[in-house]
């Protein structure tokens, strides 16, 4: 195990540095790389137990340290990793990411014209699954989007909190993400939004996913022969899509008004299917939201503000504003991710153009601070500086959870200017990026602390032909639940949760890539683009701006 962990990527000059070490001394030193030269002196932290990775750990804070340089850290006869201090040092893992992401594309000739100059050979391939497949009203075409997984099937609800994910960081980061980038990322929406009409059926619903009930065969995608179908139309679905197609329509409302349009009448009819649901009735019943078998409404609570307030930046309608205003007490405007959507819909409302109630505002902002806060107070008592106590612990995703937790201080941080939001943000992203017990950075690529066998079936196609795995993905991380055979066998029964995690194609719980794992990291790294530019003068009385 290696005995110092830090942010492979680098750190950011004037933005908090830190480093984990698992050691019997009491100072460190920073080294410069290229002269072997300490330049830098301090104290290590008192030693703490971290209970969910079972270490005794310090703390090598380094924020004080600005200089730009190649630097590694060293305390008593450990030595970390290489890392890198400068202005600008995840510049380039947000086209990282998003290349991963195109290469998951599935249903795209990567021999056409369209993909000329982005595909090494090693990747070329042939539109894959072009096929209609089996729904509940006959054959659909559901060619297009992305693989979602491990395998070759495609999510709404991932797909959905992809888009929103991206487009957010469009947005809200216009200074980071311009030119040929902001291009390239608004063709890879279209090219989700596209697949998503697909999934809606004629009166409205949305099928959930494209699945296959025995993914095995070629891992070829064009030459997979699995059969597969439609999922199920769902009120879940239906919401995020409502959501994802207005939020699109917005988004492509200056640059394709005939595009936006499309999207806009696929939200409105999703949301007039969603209006004919029981969950519907229950959330709008004056009790608020348990059904009559008792699960409740609660677990849609987030979707369906999110869904409610990108309707209302889209027509402005005071219909959804008096449902915002009717219903915004009962909503958390938390989560990024597989367990709530609240905090697009808290984006959407704060940024949005159309009038304001100012108690609604008022409480939205009280609701994220006050998660950040409880975030916070579970961040200082983990050894690896994450917020898992606070936000369900590790299990199938918690790398993915992690980036979304970092997105959640991010946003609490530039609406309050609370500088500890901003230690809690930069402590998730440097967990994922080798921070963590296991000293990895949880992003597939070539370099020595990367993942290299993911879960992966594309991944697998190209390693067969002599190719490497797909590089820029997130892979799913540490899960205590080891719910594949592989993980059971060659991860212990007793690790502690943030040690149950093998790099292996074959462990599926805990290696397995996700494009809605990755989407988090173009958001994130585009803030601190914005933070290189002195984004802490953008703000402005607790507004985001």
């Amino acid at each position: 195990m290696k005995k110092i962990q830090v942010n492979n990527l680098g750190y950011m000059r004037g933005c908090p540095k830190a480093a984990v070490c698992c050691v019997n001394t009491g100072l460190f030193y920073i080294v410069d790389a290229d002269r072997n030269l300490s330049v830098y002196a301090d104290r290590l932290s008192p030693r703490f137990y971290d209970r969910e990775s079972g270490n005794m750990v310090r703390l090598a804070d380094f924020s004080a340290f600005n200089t730009k340089g190649r630097f590694y850290i060293r305390a008593g006869y450990r030595r970390s990793e290489i890392f890198e201090i400068s202005d600008t040092p995840y510049k380039d893992i947000r086209g990282e990411v998003l290349h991963g992401i195109y290469l998951n594309r599935c249903g795209f000739d990567y021999e056409s014209d369209n993909a000329e100059g982005r595909i090494p050979g090693k990747f070329s391939r042939k539109a894959c699954h072009t096929e209609a497949v089996t729904s509940g009203n006959g054959k659909i075409s559901a060619a297009g989007g992305w693989h979602s997984g491990g395998g070759y099937g495609k999510s709404v609800l991932r797909t959905c909190t992809a888009l929103g994910t991206m487009i957010y960081a469009m947005r809200m980061f216009p200074e980071s993400i311009k030119g040929n980038e902001r291009e390239l990322l608004l063709d890879e929406c279209r090219w989700g939004l596209d697949w998503l009409m697909k999934m809606q059926d004629s009166d409205g619903g949305v099928y959930d996913k494209i699945y296959t009930e025995n993914e095995t065969g070629s891992n070829i995608p064009e030459e997979d022969e699995c059969v597969y179908k439609a999922g199920e139309k769902t009120c879940l679905a239906a919401l995020r899509f409502t959501a994802a197609a207005a939020l699109g329509a917005q988004c492509f409302g200056d640059i394709d008004k005939g595009y936006a349009m499309k999207l806009s009448k696929a939200a409105e009819a999703s949301w007039l299917w969603v209006l004919q649901t029981e969950e519907m009735g229950y959330y709008m019943s004056p009790s608020g939201s348990a059904s009559p078998e008792g699960d409740g409404v609660y677990p849609l609570e987030g979707e369906f503000m999110w869904a409610m307030c990108e309707l209302y930046g889209l027509t402005g309608s005071d219909s959804f504003r008096d449902m915002i205003r009717k219903k915004y007490y009962m909503s958390e405007f938390c989560g990024f991710g597989d367990f709530s959507c609240g905090g697009f819909g808290a984006l959407s409302y704060l940024l949005g153009e159309k009038p304001k109630d100012r108690n609604v505002e008022a409480f939205i902002r009280k609701r994220l601070t006050d998660r950040a806060d409880r975030m916070w107070i579970a961040d200082r008592g983990s050894g690896y500086r994450t917020a898992r106590s606070a936000g369900g612990g590790y299990m199938f995703g918690s790398n993915f959870h992690i980036l979304c937790d970092c997105m959640a201080f991010i946003t609490a941080f530039l609406i309050s200017g609370e500088k500890n939001y901003l230690v809690g943000a930069m402590d998730q992203f440097s967990y994922v990026f080798g921070t963590n017990p296991m000293g990895v950075s949880y992003i597939t690529g070539t370099s020595e602390c990367r993942c290299v066998n993911p879960s992966h079936r594309l991944s697998a196609a190209f390693e067969a032909s002599g190719g490497t795995a797909v590089g820029g993905m997130i892979v799913s991380g540490a899960n205590s639940m080891r719910s594949d055979e592989y993980s059971k066998w060659h991860i212990d029964r007793d690790a502690p949760p943030a040690k149950c995690y093998v790099d292996s194609a074959f462990s599926s719980s805990t290696n397995m890539p996700s494009v809605q794992f990755s989407a988090p990291v173009i958001f994130i790294s585009a803030f601190y683009d914005k933070v290189g530019r002195s984004a802490l003068s953008g703000i402005r009385n607790g507004k985001i701006n």
